[in-house]
């Protein structure tokens, strides 16, 4: 899997859009054993699943399909991914969810309750600076993953941790 560093604790994003420059994200230890115990040995039998019919049949094109699977952290159509969590939200939920509401929490939470800049937040969650910070973030400030890892370990949220 490309996208991932698991020693590190961090994803490899790499999206740059217009608004967005997503390069890493990264995830709590805690989250980092549950991956490793728990989501990666069904992820490859999930991909195995997937990917022994699909070598079975010779189809031209096959063994780019494959390694396009097996290298993807999340092997699954994002489209689809996404439908799925806003269908099973609704029916938990009895009301529509969009993604965005957990951008929205997570900064609320680093901001309010962590005492994070919004300078960090905004380098965490991908965001283009304001145009009157462009200079300053492209050419001065410089954050490296280790400073911002440390700022999300510190602050962020965890779903997976036991309060002491």
């Amino acid at each position: 899997m490309d996208d991932v560093d698991l020693e590190h604790g961090m994803l490899r994003i790499g999206k740059i859009t217009e608004t967005k420059r997503a390069f890493v994200a990264f995830l709590r230890p805690e989250t980092l054993d549950f991956i490793k115990s728990q989501y990666l040995p069904r992820r490859d039998k999930f991909v195995s699943g997937i990917t022994k019919p699909i070598e079975a049949s010779g189809l031209f094109g096959g063994d780019e399909v494959i390694e396009r699977l097996k290298s993807r952290f999340l092997p699954f159509d994002q489209g689809r991914l996404r439908r799925e969590i806003k269908e099973a939200t609704r029916q938990v939920l009895n009301r529509d969810f969009e993604l965005y509401e957990l951008r929205k929490f997570f900064a609320t939470w680093m901001i309010s309750r962590g005492g994070v800049p919004e300078s960090i937040v905004n380098t965490l969650q991908g965001r283009a600076p304001p145009s009157e910070f462009r200079v300053l973030i492209e050419h001065y400030w410089s954050p490296r993953h280790e400073e911002l890892r440390q700022w999300y370990l510190r602050h962020a949220p965890c779903l997976l941790c036991r309060e002491t």
